[in-house]
């Protein structure tokens, strides 16, 4: 009887681990982001009291059926005069707890999660045990004989749960022979044809639905496409070929349910789009090929002025000398406006917008949820330059916005995936100057009182912030012609006497920037 109890007590004891160990992992991801979407506003876990209690231990200090009720309307339960509900309010000043409409079963999920972070166990419960004397209440943590009922209680959950494991062995045994299929059928270059040819949409799906690259770019764009590339993709899912393709049987995020829906990829449809997104892992976008029609343009117009020269001086070919006036006067100009400007150009940015690699809009930001410029480049009011925002900014918001309305998690991912790695983000600088040039944000924000939009444009309406000024010499110079300074209420300015007499005087109406040294060439070069 001993014996068959240790096995009994050893069979529950591995069967319960197997059980949690397969499903723990989902379904603490799942209870997290469930946590973090409806309960972290107002409550903790384990660091004390907010809006609402600390969850710590809720699932031991109330029954199961309670919490339910509770959960989804609290308003409910307190109304109907219980005294738990009722003493929960009251504690924390009456502040109303939203109704939720999620299911039993996601409510569960989110208990279960708070569980999982107790690392404390409750006070073992009571049990009705046998000894020699007959019948007596003891603990379940002491070493005592149990009666023949519980032993048949305990033989029959070992059955049900034999019965569970018997389950679990043949799911585990499919996924195994998944695996191998999937390591067996590595794509050829025949298939990643046949997948890129279906991607690019050269060859409709059988279900007439939309080719993938009306949504996911091959090439690089110079506008904000909010879905993911081909390349990301690829870098993001970059295990075997199955799973991408399981993800195209299968879709997770709204957005692409919303899409298959009624056109659903067929097996071997998937098997060759997963082939060709994964052939594209550690490659870069295409670049599409610059136009040379300016070019050509000026090769022909040149051509023209060459030809005229030399019928003026010796083919003479055209009769009326004029006309090869003419010809030249005009040619000689475009060629020479369009030496000039293309000179001056030469290290200037104008119209520069880089992709980066988060696909961050300033619009979204800035114009729709209102975040100044300073709570993310937080120096250029004391500092030379104006700082990129650290991962710990953005996760500020982030850790707990998991989902933006045009890109979904996908872009948000890879921010939360640099910051668990630590990890910082190469991003694209857009604004740059020289090295021989010296600049000031202190100088400009804080002294001159200047907006970013004077050099950065209203890259509030921006997706992809662009360089919108030149940056060049002239610019800066004509600037400070143009920039009227605060001469009569800053002391700072007292000793330029000159100019206090020209303006007492009325010879000068307004003192600029240029007018105080801005312009020196020892202000920006030393």
């Amino acid at each position: 009887m001993k014996h068959k109890l240790i096995f009994i007590r050893t069979a529950l004891i591995l069967i319960s681990f197997l059980g949690i160990g397969v499903q723990s992992g989902y379904a603490q991801s799942e209870g997290a982001d469930l946590f973090d979407e409806y309960c972290a506003d107002c409550h903790s876990i384990g660091e004390g009291d907010m809006k609402g209690p600390d969850l710590m231990g809720v699932e031991y200090r109330y029954n199961n059926k309670w919490l339910l009720k509770f959960i989804k309307s609290s308003q409910t339960v307190i109304k109907a005069g219980d005294p738990a509900a009722v003493k929960i309010w009251t504690k924390f000043e009456k502040n109303k707890m939203p109704n939720t409409k999620l299911s039993d079963e996601k409510i569960q999920t989110i208990i279960a999660y708070i569980k999982s972070l107790n690392t404390s166990k409750p006070k073992p419960k009571p049990v009705v045990v046998q000894t020699k004397k007959g019948l007596k209440k003891g603990n379940s943590n002491k070493g005592s004989s149990v009666s023949n009922q519980k032993i048949d209680e305990l033989s029959s959950k070992v059955d049900a749960f034999g019965g569970k494991i018997n389950n679990l062995e043949k799911k585990i045994n499919q996924l195994i022979e998944i695996q191998k299929k999937a390591l067996q059928s590595k794509p050829t270059s025949e298939d990643i044809a046949k997948g890129k040819e279906l991607f690019l949409g050269r060859k409709s799906f059988n279900s007439k639905g939309a080719s993938c690259v009306s949504c996911h770019n091959i090439y690089k764009i110079d506008s904000l496409n909010w879905n993911p590339s081909a390349v990301d993709l690829a870098n993001t899912y970059t295990q075997t070929n199955y799973y991408m393709k399981d993800l195209l049987l299968k879709p997770q995020s709204d957005k692409m349910k919303a899409v298959s829906k009624g056109h659903e990829l067929t097996d071997n449809e998937a098997f060759y789009v997963a082939a060709y997104i994964n052939s594209l892992e550690k490659t870069e976008l295409i670049e599409l090929p610059k136009s040379h029609k300016n070019l050509y343009i000026f090769i022909f117009i040149a051509l023209i002025m060459t030809l005229a020269v030399s019928d003026l001086l010796f083919t003479h070919k055209i009769k009326p000398r004029w006309i090869n006036v003419v010809l030249f006067l005009l040619s000689f100009a475009y060629v020479a406006n369009a030496t000039v400007n293309s000179a001056t150009e030469i290290d200037l940015s104008e119209g520069y917008t880089p992709l980066q690699p988060i696909k961050f809009s300033h619009k979204v930001h800035v114009k729709q949820n209102d975040i100044k410029c300073i709570f993310c480049h937080n120096s250029p009011e004391f500092s030379k330059v104006s700082g990129i925002p650290s991962l710990n900014a953005c996760m500020i918001c982030h850790k707990k916005v998991n989902s933006g309305t045009n890109s979904g998690k996908f872009e948000i991912n890879k921010l939360k995936k640099a910051y668990k790695e630590k990890t910082p983000i190469k991003w694209v600088r857009v604004h740059s100057l020289p090295d021989h040039v010296f600049f000031s944000h202190a100088q400009h924000v804080t002294i001159a009182k200047q907006d970013c939009i004077t050099c950065h444009g209203d890259v509030k309406e921006m997706d992809l912030v662009t360089q919108v000024s030149p940056l060049s010499m002239g610019w800066c110079v004509n600037c400070h012609k143009n920039t009227e300074v605060n001469f009569k209420k800053n002391k700072f300015y007292r000793n330029f006497t000159e100019l206090h007499d020209a303006l007492k005087s009325g010879k000068i109406k307004k003192v600029t920037a240029d007018q105080i040294g801005a312009n020196d060439c020892q202000k920006c070069h030393y």
